[in-house]
């Protein structure tokens, strides 16, 4: 039915800022909208509130008008409100009725000049010479860069504003917030099935993102292109096929006035933005856009995040918390030029070659390296098993370098990839993260590297119980230890944990 619906929509467009003149007059060059037809929230709107009203829960699709009943009752099958609002006309001109009378009737060819003409000055700044991509943290002492890396505001832990949401809505979901049997792996991919009324599914939904407001900073331009790279580089990580992402951005810059250096921002980050779709060869096929973050002299960094949206089969999916000790850990990088900026066919070669290792069943883990380097990687994949990592055969200076678009895996020892890489360390039976070089070993036990991690923002988005220093995560929940408190001085009925050792 899915497909059948699919085959008989023509286009289709939602409603977002503009309402139902933009939904629905993007749709065709001659259109006939009868307003009264449209349905309403609130009574009262007048046409032009009609016409403009924001709903961005609804959807215009075009259909033959052979087809209409049918897709009325696919709708009504699944319960959807759908009405008959306009129809293609020949004639090229947007009419609105409303009551009964013409209240819009303009030409299309007016339309498509974007009404008045307008223009500004733009300035594109060139950015300094400056490595954005280094290290967030001095690595000559490689415990304490560990520790400043897991505690840094970019890199900590946010479960606790993370289990705030119910991840588990509509018993969709494939990979949880956090993996392992601690559940201290975070995800960089969200995965769920698609709902289906009978039967079982795994055809599954995905969906990351990508932005460093430091890199951006520096340069809107690169920080575009490996806002890009980074959400594409998540997908890859987590076992989707990248050539079926499509992206949606999300803009966010300064308050733009009349200043050409203001202009610059946006205008340079979109044509990075632009720069990776077209060297990747996947579209942006949505946005939300704002020009208004300024508030007295404070500006917001140039923003503009990537999010990618992929679909594929929950067989191929790869999470981030190690498997076991004694596997190898495995970098994978993508090349770049002169300029700091990806060699886009050679990534696409390297992620769908990787695509082809995961489905083979040569990846046991996957991590995209990001803000905080291959330290923040390794960590986050260790802690959800609290399986150990030795890194290696890697300089201190790259150990917290920012190298976007690189993914580090977790093989069975020995595992030839055709993604190529190279091998950087090896999982370990100790709970501990250490590095090696040249015989000297540094390193940091997993319980200090979790409390590094996690410490940040204990205060702020809280982990544990009240009066109790245990992680909840560590709690086993079994039914003879929930109870009901119902006193008469508890209102309402409080559903209330108890941990073995603590008094009701």
């Amino acid at each position: 039915r899915r497909e059948e619906v699919a085959h008989l929509i023509k286009k289709c467009n939602d409603f977002g800022a503009g309402g139902v003149s933009v939904a629905i007059g993007e749709l065709a060059d001659g259109l006939k909208v009868n307003l009264d037809l449209v349905p309403k929230k609130y009574a009262g709107l007048d046409g032009t509130e009609l016409a403009i009203s924001e709903s961005q829960e609804r959807m215009a699709v075009v259909v033959d008008p052979k087809d209409v009943d049918q897709m009325l009752a696919y709708a009504k099958e699944e319960n959807l409100e759908a009405v008959v609002v306009a129809e293609v006309t020949q004639s090229p001109r947007l009419v609105l009725t409303w009551r009964g009378k013409e209240i819009v009737n303009l030409s299309r060819a007016f339309l498509d000049t974007n009404g008045a003409h307008q223009e500004t000055a733009v300035r594109v700044n060139m950015p300094t010479k400056a490595d954005a991509f280094a290290g967030i943290t001095d690595t000559r002492d490689v415990k304490a860069a560990w520790t400043n890396v897991l505690s840094d505001l970019n890199v900590c832990s946010q479960k606790g504003l993370v289990e705030m949401f119910d991840s588990s809505i509509g018993a969709g979901t494939v990979t949880m917030p956090y993996g392992g049997k601690y559940q201290l792996s975070p995800i960089q991919t969200m995965v769920a099935k698609l709902p289906v009324q009978k039967g079982s599914c795994d055809t599954v939904t995905m969906m990351s993102y990508g932005y460093d407001p430091y890199l951006s900073s520096w340069s809107p331009y690169h920080g575009a292109v490996y806002a890009v790279i980074h959400s594409v580089a998540k997908i890859a990580a987590a076992g989707g096929d990248v050539s079926k992402i499509r992206f949606t951005f999300q803009e966010y810059f300064e308050r733009l006035g009349e200043v050409p250096e203001r202009w610059g921002k946006p205008m340079a980050a979109l044509l990075g933005a632009y720069e990776a779709q077209m060297g990747l060869g996947l579209p942006s096929i949505g946005g939300k856009d704002s020009m208004s973050g300024s508030f007295n002299e404070i500006d917001v960094p140039p923003t503009l995040v990537s999010f990618a949206v992929d679909v594929a089969k929950s067989s191929t999916m790869v999470t981030t918390e190690l498997k076991g000790a004694d596997h190898d850990l495995i970098l994978v990088t993508i090349p770049t030029d002169d300029a700091q900026l990806p060699k886009y066919e050679e990534v696409m070669s390297v992620y769908g070659k990787l695509y082809e290792d995961i489905k083979a069943g040569k990846v046991l883990s996957s991590f995209a390296v990001g803000y905080g380097g291959l330290l923040e990687a390794a960590a986050k994949m260790a802690f959800g098993n609290k399986i150990g990592v030795k890194l290696s055969g890697i300089s201190k200076d790259k150990l917290a370098e920012k190298l976007y678009g690189a993914i580090l895996l977790e093989v069975p020892k020995g595992t030839t990839l055709a993604c190529g890489g190279s091998k950087v360390g090896e999982t370990v039976a100790e709970a501990a993260l250490s590095y090696e070089d040249a015989g000297a070993l540094s390193s940091i036990s997993m319980e200090d590297a979790i409390a590094a991690w996690t410490g940040k923002l204990e205060k702020v988005f809280a982990t544990r119980s009240a009066g109790s220093q245990e992680d909840l995560t560590d709690q086993i929940y079994k039914a003879d230890e929930i109870y009901i408190c119902n006193k008469k001085n508890a209102q309402p009925k409080v559903f209330i944990p108890v941990f073995p050792g603590t008094n009701c």
